[in-house]
């Protein structure tokens, strides 16, 4: 599996490469250098925001929490992110690092990879409602395109998916099991023992308002990231509409979440970014230093975190390994 992921990320990389030389290496570059370093740092700015909601839904879902548990929850989110994005795993990866890097700083496992599992599953709900919302815009601006039918097909699929998660449990219980046994030993021993995660599934689900909440915040945070795609739009000097950054923003999405085999999107979204802004009008060199200024963006968030993550594992593999007093 990880040798299928690291074939399938190198050949997304060089997708990525063909797709930047196909529109024009040297009109990306200057698009990119055109944003300046204030520029860029109110796109990490935006996403530090948008990343303080993201990690409110998931501290909502946590039982018995504590204050200060929802900034050790802000940084686990960041490692998610930075997991999926930036190493080559499936996103599965990235939510058990998420999980593992909080329980490091006193969540306890258990209640870390279920809360996990169900913001997860609160996300992905968000998601179908962004994608619908982002279909009745294309809907409104382009009726007759030829993603409706697809893409509305997708949404309806996707939907039955989500609400079948949150309503049943206790087959999407069964779901992790199977998926645990599916990403390998190493990664499932990662999330400790799973039948300890029933009783903090059911204390979770007991709570429907705390999942809408959850939700909710999600679907903020979709919101926010359509806002930063017009931000970077503007930034380059193209100005787009709010409503078309929010199409765009949700059929990249939905467009991502159907190539979720490869790590970090690579090459995928870059592809998609320049099929999806030349829909609405938007020069295609332009859409790819989109994506590369995101990339760019959630590298500088996303390494320093795993950084910390990486150095407390060292520092707990080290107090494990030193011999106890008799």
């Amino acid at each position: 599996m990880k040798r299928l992921s690291i074939g399938l990320m190198l050949a997304g990389i060089l997708l990525a490469i063909g797709v930047v030389v196909a529109f024009g290496a040297r009109h990306v570059l200057d698009a990119l250098l055109s944003v300046g370093w204030n520029g860029f740092a109110a796109m990490v700015v935006a996403q530090l925001g948008v990343t303080l909601i993201l990690a409110l839904g998931w501290y909502s879902l946590l039982p018995n929490r504590r204050v200060t548990d929802y900034a050790i929850l802000y940084w686990g989110r960041l490692v998610r992110e930075g997991g999926g994005r930036f190493l080559p795993f499936l996103p599965v990866g990235g939510f058990v690092m998420g999980a593992r890097a909080v329980s490091l700083l006193g969540i306890p496992l258990p209640r870390a990879a279920a809360s996990t599992l169900v913001d997860v599953a609160a996300e992905f709900m968000a998601e179908v409602l962004f994608a619908a919302l982002g279909l009745a815009v294309l809907l409104a601006w382009q009726p007759h395109s030829s993603l409706i039918l697809p893409v509305g097909a997708g949404v309806l699929v996707a939907a039955v998916c989500a609400i079948l998660f949150i309503a049943l449990p206790g087959r999407g219980m069964r779901l992790v099991r199977q998926l645990a046994a599916r990403i390998g030993a190493g990664e499932s021993r990662a999330l400790g023992p799973l039948s300890r995660m029933e009783a903090e599934f059911e204390t979770i689900y007991r709570s429907k308002g705390t999942i809408l909440f959850a939700i909710l915040c999600h679907f903020s945070g979709w919101l926010g990231s359509a806002a930063m795609s017009w931000l970077a739009y503007r930034l380059l000097g193209v100005p787009i509409a709010l409503p078309e950054a929010v199409a765009i923003e949700a059929l990249l999405r939905a467009a991502l979440s159907m190539t979720f085999f490869v790590p970090g999107s690579a090459g995928i979204q870059e592809a998609a970014y320049a099929a999806i802004g030349g829909l609405f009008g938007l020069p295609a060199d332009i859409s790819v230093a989109v994506s590369l200024l995101t990339r760019a963006r959630d590298l500088v968030i996303g390494l320093p975190a795993l950084l910390l993550w990486q150095w407390l594992e060292l520092r707990r593999l080290r107090r494990e390994r030193q011999p106890q007093p008799t």
